[in-house]
């Protein structure tokens, strides 16, 4: 079974905040929008946890990271 798909039309200055969150967080920008519509809808649960545990892993990695100047 496919997913719907939709299009929208956003800012440029929004697309490259998008592009770089996703970089950054090793993630496609399809996952970061699904996410970020999930949270805003409230139902941020409904994402599978094994994902969500390891998105919160990188993220952390990164700060400890960045905390090193690593």
């Amino acid at each position: 079974m496919t997913s719907p798909q939709f299009s929208i039309r956003i800012p440029s200055e929004l697309e490259q905040r998008l592009m770089g969150y996703a970089k950054q967080n090793g993630m496609t920008k399809t996952k970061v929008m699904i996410d970020a519509l999930a949270h805003y809808l409230g139902c941020a649960e409904d994402v599978p946890l094994t994902r969500r545990v390891s998105e919160l892993e990188k993220r952390v990695s990164a700060l400890e990271a960045e905390k090193t100047g690593k």
